[in-house]
């Protein structure tokens, strides 16, 4: 099994180069990142930048990134179909999950976007943290989305493309922005995330789940000494489940993942989520990373503490990984597109 995974990666790396060196555009390029095979299809309107490099490279950053959570990825194939998005918007102006065998990301993306413009863009990270957890149904959409979202921004940082001050700045940002969002003030999560889509409320929607993986990620640390974090509790949970056929809710999957590193932590999370006013509550959280407000912006606590769980979430989890990622980055139906193009 091993050798024949080897030997595909090999044909697919060899079909890659030929794919992108070939005297003119070709529909759709393979290549293999890791255990995972990428079939990258080009949209009509995109084929005419099928054969630049960027493409490749920036899905090869974003799939490496998203890797370093567990050390592998959950799926050995995956569909990546590219669509040219309207002149002026970001550089990748939204993106979707379609769960199917493979699964399918598609990006609406800037046909003229430089590689750096597109490892700097959070979208990509984001769609491909979806798949590292089964969708676990509309009514709780809040526990995908916040799990994606808390994600994208730390993955940038795990890639190099971002410091992990600016990853750690643009996650409280999306906090500040959930919190000042005025849609479905008042309700509960509970009562919200089904709703989410008709009251236009995927900041609050999205944060409150973002801040309820960072305040699970931050304890599990702390009050294992280290031994359970969100990242070894989902490669247990890719041990164990992530391949067996059913439908999940976010209550199994928590029961599932508190089984598999300290339960209490993750119910007690949950509790003071689900019935509770939908918004972020990061406080306990950033006291334990060492993070405070001022009038002049974010402090980082010293305390070596601090800066090592900080490290630890943030920081590139394979040195030799992360080298290979900053070399690139210096180079040249799950996800609800957000209207405003810009972050959710």
């Amino acid at each position: 099994m091993a050798q024949s995974r080897v030997a595909k990666s090999l044909l697919l790396g060899v079909m890659a180069v030929l794919g992108s060196t070939a005297g003119m555009a070709k529909p759709q390029h393979h290549l293999a990142v890791g255990e995972v095979e990428l079939a990258v299809k080009f949209n009509p309107d995109m084929r005419a930048a099928a054969d630049g490099r960027p493409w490749i490279e920036w899905l090869r950053t974003s799939l490496q990134a998203t890797r370093s959570v567990t050390g592998s990825f959950p799926r050995e194939q995956v569909t990546i179909n590219l669509h040219a998005s309207p002149r002026g918007s970001n550089a990748i102006a939204f993106g979707q999950v379609r769960r199917s065998n493979p699964p399918q990301i598609k990006f609406y993306v800037d046909p003229n976007a430089t590689l750096e413009d597109l490892n700097k863009d959070w979208r990509g990270y984001h769609e491909f943290a979806h798949l590292l957890i089964p969708f676990p149904g509309n009514d709780d959409i809040w526990f995908t989305e916040g799990f994606a979202s808390y994600y994208q921004y730390l993955l940038q940082s795990r890639a190099g493309v971002v410091s992990q001050n600016e990853a750690w700045r643009n996650l409280l940002a999306g906090f500040e922005r959930g919190l000042r969002d005025t849609s479905g003030r008042g309700q509960t999560l509970r009562e919200l995330s089904p709703d989410m889509w008709s009251q236009r409320a995927y900041r609050r929607v999205y944060w409150t789940g973002a801040a309820f993986f960072l305040r699970v990620d931050t304890r599990l640390r702390a009050e294992s000494g280290g031994e359970h974090s969100l990242d070894s509790t989902l490669a247990a949970f890719h041990e164990c489940c992530i391949d067996q056929r059913r439908r999940w809710n976010a209550r199994q999957l928590i029961d599932r993942m508190g089984a598999l590193s300290i339960p209490e932590v993750w119910q007690q999370e949950y509790r003071a989520t689900i019935d509770q006013r939908a918004e972020p509550a990061f406080a306990d959280a950033l006291d334990r990373l060492g993070i405070s407000s001022t009038a002049f912006g974010l402090r980082f606590s010293n305390v070596a503490g601090h800066r090592a769980m900080r490290d630890q979430i943030a920081g590139p989890v394979d040195r030799d990984a992360a080298g290979r990622l900053v070399e690139i980055g210096l180079e040249g139906y799950d996800s609800t597109p957000d209207p405003e193009s810009s972050a959710p």
